[in-house]
């Protein structure tokens, strides 16, 4: 069963549903910063693992400090999760551009 709260700590790409889960039925996702003084740079994307490509949600998008940003169905969210479809991947880095971690906690709500 897919994992629908992640709590990202690492600088890492993490994998928050992978091809197959059958979660194509998202109704939103939601970033919250839980760092107390850095700005974290967010990349969300589906990821074709047959044709390793990567298609683009969010691309070094800015949040900033103890803020939350919400994705809901306007902002194309909703894609193929079955076996044939796509899995959804994530990376955060710190805002001077260096890879750092930054504590982003992410919820995806069917």
């Amino acid at each position: 069963m897919a994992t629908l709260q992640h709590n990202i700590t690492s600088i890492v790409t993490t994998e928050l549903l992978a091809k197959g889960d059958n979660v194509s039925n998202i109704k939103a996702i939601t970033f919250s910063n839980q760092h107390a003084s850095t700005t974290a740079k967010i990349d969300l994307f589906l990821y074709d693992v047959v044709n390793n490509k990567s298609f683009y949600i969010l691309k070094r998008v800015e949040l900033p400090k103890e803020t939350t940003l919400a994705l809901g169905p306007e902002d194309n969210i909703i894609f193929d999760n079955s076996i044939n479809g796509f899995s959804l991947r994530v990376k955060i880095d710190d805002d001077a551009g260096s890879p750092g971690a930054v504590p982003v906690d992410i919820i995806i709500s069917r």
